[in-house]
C-alpha cells in the first residue's frame, strides 16, 4: 500500500497533469473577473451561469478548497520525486571513480595522450598547479612506484541544479499556499471624515476585523470635460489605539501599506448616511457611514446600506449575521431592531456626497514568493549555465626522464570548455618539456 502511494506521488506524469491542470484553471482565473460583487456576475453572465461558476469556485479560484489542494499535491509530488532521484544524483557527484584504469580514457568525452621528457613527479606538480589554476579541487588519488593518479573536480554543485530548481518552485508553492489560505482582498468604502476597521470580502458576505481603524481625511474627485472620472485621491489616516500613526495621500497605483496590508485606490461612489444607534439602556450615538460600508452591530453582526430609492425614500439595507445575508429595505426617520442584538437604528439623514472606494489587500506570501523565485533563477542559471566538470591523468614513468600523460574529462554539459581546459594544462606541459613533440593519440 505504502509503495503505491509512494510511485504515484513519484510520478513525471502526475506532475505533468498537476500542472496542466494549474495551467487550464489559472486561465479560468484570468478570464473571469476575480472576487467581485455578485450584481457585477449577475449582468455579465446572469443568474444560472453564476451560480454554476459560483458553486465551481470560478469567481475566486485563488482561494477555491481544489485549486489550494492541486498547489499542496504538486509540492508533495515534486518533494517525493526528488527524495526518490537523490540517492542517484547524490552517488553520481560525491562518489566518483578517481582513478583512470588503462582503457577507461576511451570512455571519456575528450582524452589526450602525450610522452614528456620530465620525471614523473615535476609532471604531477605541474598537472595539479595547472588544474588548480583553472579552478579545480585537485587530489592524487592513488600513488605507485610507476603510476600517479590525479583526480580533479569542478563545480559538482552544478549537479545540483535541479534539485535548487525544485527548492525555488517549493517555496514559491509555499508562498501561494500562505497567500491563499491567510491572504484576502476585500474593499472599504469611507466617506470623508469617517473611519472604520470592516472590510467586506468580494467574494462573499465574509467581514474581517482590521486590528486599526482607517480614517479618510479628504477625498478629491476631478472628472474630463466628458464626465469621465479624471482621478480621484484620498487622504488616509492609520489610527491604532486611538492615535494616528500613518497618514498618506493615496492614488491609483500609490497605495497605502501598513503591517504588511495594502489599501489601493479602486474606486468611488456617491451616498452617505447617518445612523442614530440606540441600545437597551437608553444610550445613543450619531454614526455616519459611507453606502456599502458595514457597520458592526454585535459579534458576527453587522449592517450595511446598499441603495436609495429617491422616489419612495425607502433605503436597501443588506443584515450580515454570522456570514449570512438578508436583504430589507426601511424608511428614514423609523428605529428597527437588530435582530441578534440590544441595538435599534434609524437613519436620520443622508447626503450625496462623493466616497472613496479602497481595495484592500493582504498577500503574506508575496515575500516568500520572491524568495523562491530568487532560488529558481539561481537553479536555473546553475542547471543550464554551470557546467560540472571532472578531469582523469594518469602519469606513468616510463625511466628517469621519461614519462607518459594520459589525460581525459566528462562534463556534463559543454564539451568545448572541457577542451579548452585540457588544451591548456597540455600546452603548459609541452611549453616546459616538449616544445616540439607531438601528441601521441587524441580522442
Amino acid at each position: 500500500m505504502f509503495k503505491a502511494i509512494y510511485d504515484f506521488f513519484s510520478s513525471v506524469k502526475l506532475a505533468i497533469v498537476l500542472l496542466l491542470t494549474l495551467a487550464v484553471t489559472s486561465i479560468v482565473g484570468t478570464i473571469i473577473e476575480q472576487q467581485q460583487n455578485p450584481e457585477k456576475y449577475l449582468m455579465e453572465y446572469g443568474e444560472t451561469t453564476y451560480k454554476i461558476m459560483k458553486f465551481l469556485g470560478f469567481t475566486d479560484v485563488y482561494h477555491s478548497w481544489w485549486y489550494i489542494s492541486l498547489l499542496t499535491l504538486l509540492a508533495i509530488n515534486l518533494i517525493v520525486c526528488s527524495i526518490k532521484r537523490l540517492p542517484k544524483i547524490w552517488k553520481v557527484a560525491m562518489e566518483p571513480r578517481k582513478t583512470l584504469p588503462p582503457g577507461y580514457e576511451k570512455s571519456l568525452r575528450v582524452s589526450h595522450s602525450i610522452t614528456l621528457s620530465a620525471p614523473a613527479q615535476a609532471v604531477k606538480e605541474k598537472v595539479i598547479e595547472a588544474l588548480k589554476q583553472l579552478k579545480y579541487k585537485v587530489e592524487v588519488a592513488k600513488e605507485t612506484e610507476n603510476e600517479i593518479h590525479v583526480f580533479a573536480d569542478k563545480h559538482v554543485f552544478a549537479r545540483f541544479g535541479v534539485y535548487i530548481v525544485h527548492l525555488g518552485v517549493l517555496v514559491v508553492l509555499i508562498g501561494g499556499l500562505v497567500t491563499a489560505i491567510f491572504g484576502y482582498r476585500g474593499y472599504m468604502n469611507l466617506a470623508e471624515g469617517t473611519a472604520s476597521n470592516l472590510v467586506s470580502f468580494f467574494s462573499g458576505p465574509k467581514i474581517i476585523e482590521l486590528p486599526f481603524y482607517v480614517k479618510c481625511n479628504k477625498f478629491k474627485i476631478d472628472f474630463y470635460p466628458s464626465g469621465m472620472p479624471k482621478a480621484y485621491i484620498s487622504d488616509l489616516t492609520i489610527i491604532e489605539n486611538g492615535k494616528p500613526v500613518l497618514r498618506k495621500t493615496i492614488e491609483v497605483n500609490k497605495p497605502l501599506k501598513y503591517r504588511g496590508i495594502y489599501f489601493y485606490q479602486a474606486s468611488y461612489g456617491q451616498g452617505e448616511a447617518f445612523l442614530r444607534v440606540r441600545d437597551t439602556k437608553g444610550h445613543e450615538k450619531l454614526v455616519g457611514v459611507a453606502f456599502g460600508q458595514p457597520v458592526k452591530f454585535g459579534k458576527g453582526v453587522y449592517l450595511r446600506i446598499v441603495s436609495l430609492d429617491g422616489n419612495t425614500g425607502t433605503l436597501g439595507v443588506e443584515l450580515i449575521e454570522n456570514g449570512k445575508v438578508q436583504d430589507a429595505t426601511i424608511r428614514p426617520f423609523m428605529f428597527y431592531r437588530v435582530p441578534g442584538t440590544d441595538k435599534l437604528f434609524s437613519v436620520v439623514d443622508f447626503k450625496p456626497v462623493f466616497y472613496t472606494g479602497l481595495q484592500v489587500s493582504k498577500d503574506p506570501g508575496t515575500w516568500i514568493v520572491w524568495v523562491g523565485s530568487t532560488i529558481l533563477i539561481v537553479g536555473l542559471i546553475v542547471a543550464f549555465f554551470v557546467p560540472h566538470r571532472r578531469v582523469w591523468a594518469r602519469i606513468e614513468k616510463k625511466g628517469e626522464e621519461k614519462t607518459r600523460l594520459v589525460i581525459g574529462g566528462l562534463t556534463n554539459k559543454g564539451t568545448e570548455g572541457l577542451a579548452q581546459d585540457l588544451e591548456k594544462v597540455l600546452g603548459v606541459l609541452k611549453s616546459l618539456y616538449c616544445q616540439n613533440t607531438p601528441k601521441e593519440d587524441e580522442s
